[in-house]
């Protein structure tokens, strides 16, 4: 089964690669991560650009990333159910539940190919146009390089899981509806109408969106010289993201089982 995943992957992997419109995200990753370091201000004066990678990774992964990954996960099951071509797929000894997890794992690549090009960008622009000398407080180091590194590299990894969560979120609504255009809309409605209701509900760490932006406060920190802990709000985003992950990977395996491809 495995196999059959790995190599239904591969196959969407390369049809994805060779559509022009999956490279529209990645290239906004950079454009809002360039144009941060004109706002920003970046310059070789003695003093460290961390804070300007703590400003830039987020703007660019926080705000836009979940955006771009509920449109290009939502488009990824409906696309195949209106065209038809799904059923040329499963001709072949292949599971719908299978195609589903290519799908899925093409989602949560989309997602982590922006996070890589927020990262090497962001930190690209603080070396060509400013300095990185580690983290300073009265003359003395706090944080060095290899510090900031590591907790830039955990910060990027915990900022994955409710991408993540959002790209299954997607997919399921992907799989709720053969027209690509309808599964977009409800993914950025939906996940609207959650980011306007949930603080005022009183429900928001029940949702995987409110921990997307918290790892980078860890790093905000440490850019000021302060230290930061990663509980327990990491505890929350992991079980949150996990849970929620599950549940939506759940409601498209059934929707896809249960749907009749020949209607």
């Amino acid at each position: 089964m495995m196999q059959r995943i790995w190599t239904l992957y591969t196959v969407e992997l390369m049809k994805a690669l060779r559509l022009k419109s999956t490279y529209i995200g990645p290239m906004l990753m950079v454009v809002i991560v360039l144009a941060s370091a004109f706002l920003h201000g970046i310059e070789r004066d003695g003093v460290s650009d961390y804070d300007f990678i703590g400003a830039a990774t987020p703007a660019a992964l926080d705000i836009f990333g979940p955006l771009l990954v509920l449109i290009y996960a939502a488009a990824l099951m409906s696309s195949e159910l209106s065209s038809g071509t799904i059923r040329m797929v499963l001709i072949r000894p292949v599971l719908r539940l299978e195609f589903l997890s290519a799908k899925l794992l093409l989602g949560m690549t989309y997602a982590a190919v922006l996070a890589v090009l927020a990262a090497v960008t962001s930190w690209g622009a603080a070396l060509a146009l400013g300095e990185l000398s580690g983290v300073s407080y009265g003359g003395e180091i706090v944080y060095t390089n290899g510090e900031m590194g590591a907790t830039y590299v955990l910060a990027m990894l915990a900022a994955l899981l409710p991408l993540w969560a959002a790209a299954a979120f997607a997919l399921m609504l992907s799989s709720l509806t053969r027209n690509s255009s309808a599964a977009i809309s409800s993914a950025i409605g939906i996940g609207f109408a959650i980011e306007m209701l949930k603080y005022p509900l009183g429900i928001a760490p029940f949702f995987f969106s409110t921990y997307i932006g918290a790892p980078w406060s860890v790093f905000h920190d440490k850019c000021d010289a302060l230290d930061a802990g990663w509980f327990p709000w990491l505890g929350y985003s992991l079980v949150t993201s996990g849970v929620s992950m599950a549940v939506f990977v759940s409601v498209a395996a059934v929707a896809i089982r249960r749907r009749d491809l020949h209607a």
